[in-house]
């Protein structure tokens, strides 16, 4: 019976074939969980801060068309040098989707919500750091997920406003 020998290179193919399959899998595996804008759809989980809303019907951004309503923001105010704010983040009634918000200042993301489920809201904010006293313009990007459990892309909006902190 004949022994086989395995020489360096032939070791050194064997480990270089068996890093590339773990690399093909781990990038098949990480993939299959993220949906196109670059969020982890295992990491999706309803915010538990979202309330149910009970206040007034908010500005529409929608205008007639029937679909996603998205709510319009003119001017916020919020107090400076603080991380605990209060702003609504409404996902309106009979919305066909969850959302998310991110609160982007300065180019900067303050606040990155999880998902909220139609007719709920996020009043009590905790941003990432504290905003100076002063005017910006703001950006809420808001992000539609279909309700299903694939999380599926929908419409979603920027929503630029005024932001005056003091």
């Amino acid at each position: 019976m004949k022994s086989i020998t395995l020489k360096t290179r032939h070791l050194v193919i064997i480990a270089v074939f068996i890093v590339v399959i773990v690399a093909g899998a781990y990038f098949i595996i990480t993939t299959q969980n993220h949906d196109n804008s670059g969020h982890d759809k295992s990491g999706f989980v309803l915010d538990e801060n979202a309330k149910n809303y009970t206040g007034a019907d908010p500005i529409s951004r929608s205008g007639d068309v029937p679909g996603i309503k998205i709510p319009g923001y003119d001017t916020v105010t919020l107090p400076a040098n603080t991380k605990n704010v209060k702003m609504i983040l409404l996902n309106p009634e009979g919305n066909p989707c969850y959302f998310t918000f991110e609160l982007i200042v300065k180019g900067e993301t303050y606040y990155l919500s999880n998902l909220v489920e139609p007719s709920k809201c996020i009043e009590d904010l905790t941003l990432t750091k504290p905003l100076a006293k002063g005017e910006y313009k703001a950006t809420l990007q808001i992000r539609a997920y279909s309700l299903d459990e694939n999380y599926t892309v929908m419409n979603g909006a920027n929503v630029e406003f005024d932001l005056n902190v003091i």
